[in-house]
């Protein structure tokens, strides 16, 4: 019985992996879409993450967004720059994976609560990275690269950063619907149960 256990323990570490990796791939299909925060740009590879939640739940999803984030790391440098952008990808991963988890729970086909946890996961991360790009991750940038803003901080916060992650929100989590939806039979023989 152990050893089937243990090959279930492998099996599972492969695909949080492969959905990782999968994550990071996708990281490369990027646009920005709001033109005073072009550095802002919406990719989706968050979509593996949302799929590694409904099978593995969120431990498996944070696993999943840690490994998309290292790859990142490990293949563009880790200098101050890059560490500040793949950290606020993290963070922004997180205020999806949570709203999600709450909304979906076990129930990841059920329209209802898939509207939820897309307006609210949407919501969460419109507020918390409005709020952390306004006193943390923008002010840090700036300095770490000497960039003088021609516009007051809290207006590209409202017009820049708050726009692009309801846009951002919506779109990832239209994207995950379909996704998941599409992937219905394979999900429903895999999902955390």
């Amino acid at each position: 019985m152990s050893s089937s256990h243990g090959s279930f323990s492998v099996r599972k570490m492969v695909m949080i992996a492969l959905l990782g990796a999968m994550s990071f791939v996708l990281m490369f299909i990027e646009f920005p879409i709001i033109p005073i925060t072009p550095f802002l740009k919406i990719d989706f590879s968050d979509i593996p993450v949302l799929l590694g939640l409904i099978i593995y739940g969120p431990i498996g999803a944070i696993c999943i967004t840690a490994i998309k984030c290292l790859l990142h790391a490990i293949v563009y440098g880790m200098s101050l720059g890059e560490l500040i952008g793949v950290g606020s990808s993290f963070l922004a991963s997180l205020t999806l994976i949570v709203p999600y988890h709450y909304f979906l729970g076990r129930d990841w086909d059920n329209k209802k609560k898939m509207v939820g946890g897309l307006v609210t996961s949407t919501l969460t991360m419109t507020v918390i990275m409005s709020v952390l790009n306004w006193l943390v991750i923008l002010p840090v940038y700036m300095a770490v690269f000497g960039m003088k803003l021609t516009i007051p901080l809290s207006k590209m916060v409202l017009f820049g950063v708050v726009p692009f992650n309801i846009i951002k929100g919506l779109v990832v989590g239209l994207v995950f619907w379909f996704v998941a939806q599409r992937l219905n039979y394979w999900l429903a023989k895999r999902a955390l149960k």
